[in-house]
């Protein structure tokens, strides 16, 4: 025969067993999570002596941004992630330098973990004056142009046989190219003279402007006018002397006697063939002329006969 428990003892079992369920459900519910994933924590240092924009990547997908000011240390924040390892990457904008960084961090996460990323210290270049002198070995003054790094800079007036400060530069230390350039007013011939400084202090260089240096387009003129062979105005040629009349010309002759004054080969040609001609034309006439003259006699003889008969 059962016995039948009484109803206070029956709900006591009742939550005896609900509560070591639920118990049973916390404990593996919280084991597999210990298992899977695992809290990280990221903090960034600027070393820069500039505030920075920084952006946070964890494998290679973007998490967050945040200013971190110089010389200090931020908190991105708390990322619960897979337990394995992660690439944790930050990147930023230097104004100094006008480029971009990034720095990379690889973790094998296992329990919570705190990682740390750093900042570059990038400093903006040193910077030095440079004065350009340009010394003017003409006999004028002249308007000459400074550039740097053929980038146009300003423009002087530089004193005729002397020495005249075009300008005073701050550039960045390193190589440039100096060049200076003037207009010939008369003209309007473009010259240019060039230098190469490699800058690490506080310089001076001079350049010279010296006669006659000339760029490509002067060059290029120069040689079409030495392609022409100008005509010497105390030797007349060949051709002015044709056109000229007979009695210019004789008087030339006779002037200089260097002059060769026998006829040329094709024009004694020419007489001979005149000559020639003129002789069988004379010839022609003296033999039209005898037979006329044959002609005469014969009728002269004809009417004297006739005369005797009658």
């Amino acid at each position: 025969m059962i016995k039948k428990m009484p109803l206070h003892t029956l709900l006591v079992c009742i939550a005896l067993v609900s509560v070591a369920a639920l118990a049973s459900d916390r404990g593996s519910c919280s084991g597999s999570g210990v298992e899977d994933t695992s809290a990280v924590h990221v903090y960034v240092f600027n070393r820069d002596d500039d505030r920075l924009r920084i952006s946070l990547f964890i494998d290679d997908r973007l998490v967050d941004s945040k200013d971190v000011s110089s010389e200090s240390e931020a908190e991105f924040g708390i990322y619960d992630l897979e337990k394995g390892e992660h690439r944790f990457t930050i990147s930023w904008w230097d104004e100094d330098t006008r480029k971009s960084y990034e720095s990379s961090v690889t973790t094998d996460v296992k329990y919570e973990t705190p990682v740390t990323l750093y900042t570059e210290k990038n400093d903006a270049p040193e910077k030095f004056y440079l004065t350009v002198l340009v010394k003017n070995e003409n006999d004028r003054d002249l308007d000459v142009c400074l550039y740097i790094d053929d980038k146009f800079e300003r423009c002087a007036a530089a004193r005729k046989n002397s020495m005249t400060e075009v300008g005073k530069i701050k550039l960045e230390s390193g190589g440039h190219n100096i060049s200076v350039r003037w207009k010939d007013p008369d003209t309007e011939i473009e010259y240019r003279r060039s230098r190469r400084v490699d800058l690490i202090r506080d310089d001076a260089v001079v350049v010279y402007a010296p006669k006659g240096v000339v760029i490509k387009k002067e060059t290029g003129r120069s040689r079409a006018q030495n392609t022409e062979t100008p005509l010497d105005s105390s030797q007349p040629s060949q051709s002015s002397m044709k056109r000229e009349p007979s009695g210019s010309v004789h008087t030339n002759r006779s002037e200089n006697s260097s002059v060769n004054t026998a006829p040329k080969t094709d024009e004694v040609s020419a007489l001979r063939t005149t000559k020639q001609a003129v002789a069988r034309e004379a010839a022609g006439q003296n033999h039209v002329l005898s037979d006329q003259m044959y002609i005469y006699a014969f009728i002269i003889a004809i009417a004297v006969y006739l005369l005797s008969r009658s």
